[in-house]
């Protein structure tokens, strides 16, 4: 084999070998281009448990414990004033509808036991929030609670004109001889209990039956709420109403109305001769 044919085949070897490493060089630029990138290491989120309601839940519902539940919130999305135990939500009442699986805001509850302004959201214009004492017998046995309807009775003593007793016509004559008698009226009527002012009483409790014959079997604390007063939004010329009454004596009863009553009763105020009309007690 001559010298130029020998040239001639290490050229075309040299030219193979430069071909592979190009298309080797190339392929592999390729396929570092298109090769997936390796997944991000997994990294650990932290999460905080946060109340949110089980139902649509009304403006001025009182939660309970089956409206809320918890569920886990990544810590960066749990927005300030947000509740995270159930004791702060349970008791009070909601200041805007809330929807199923909605978050429980702080701002968004106000307590119906506190005499601050969280019930001041609730006033019309033309209102002015009243405290009146729950001095009768249905506060005191805690069957009225915030929302209820009544109707409040009242009873107070007036000197009157002898001759205008039960006649409902005051004279306006000279004055003349009185006395004084005893009325019962319907004073206002369709009142809705707004908020109410309740302490919160611990106490403990023994029990009459021995536990081991060694004396009286100690039970556990026990907790009692009891109304101190009711908070009535009313308009401004009943509300000087029940501060006259009030301030004159009057001893008030709180009636219960059913939630869905409407209506207002025409009633007769009662005193001693409307008592001998209806009984036939004259002579």
């Amino acid at each position: 084999m001559n010298r130029r044919i020998r040239n001639g085949i290490l050229i075309v070897l040299v030219g193979i070998a430069v071909i592979a490493l190009g298309v080797f060089v190339t392929g592999r630029e390729f396929w570092q281009r298109t090769a997936l990138p390796l997944p991000p290491a997994p990294q650990t989120v932290n999460t905080e448990q946060v109340v949110v309601s089980t139902r649509d839940i009304r403006s001025g519902t009182v939660l309970k414990a089956e409206d809320l539940r918890f569920v886990e919130m990544p810590v960066g999305l749990v927005p300030i004033g947000a509740i995270t135990n159930l004791e702060g939500a349970i008791g009070k009442f909601a200041k805007a509808d809330l929807v199923v699986g909605e978050m429980i805001l702080d701002h968004n509850l106000a307590d119906p036991t506190n005499i601050s302004h969280d019930v001041g959201f609730m006033l019309e214009d033309n209102e002015v929030l009243m405290a009146f004492p729950a001095s009768d017998l249905m506060s005191t046995l805690n069957v009225i609670q915030r929302g209820d309807l009544v109707d409040i009775f009242a009873t107070m003593s007036q000197e009157v004109p002898k001759e205008t007793v039960g006649s409902g016509v005051l004279s306006g004559e000279q004055p003349q001889e009185t006395e004084k008698h005893t009325f019962t009226f319907d004073a206002l009527q369709r009142v809705q209990i707004t908020a109410m002012v309740i302490d919160v009483v611990a106490g403990k409790s023994t029990s009459l039956l021995p536990s081991d014959g060694s004396g009286n079997q100690e039970q556990p604390e026990i907790t009692e709420n009891k109304t101190r007063a009711y908070l009535l939004a009313l308009s401004p010329q009943d509300a000087l109403v029940l501060k006259h009454l009030n301030d004159t004596g009057a001893t008030f009863d709180f009636v219960l109305r059913a939630p869905t009553s409407h209506q207002l009763f025409e009633v007769q105020p009662v005193m001693s001769d409307y008592l001998l009309d209806r009984y036939e007690l004259k002579k």
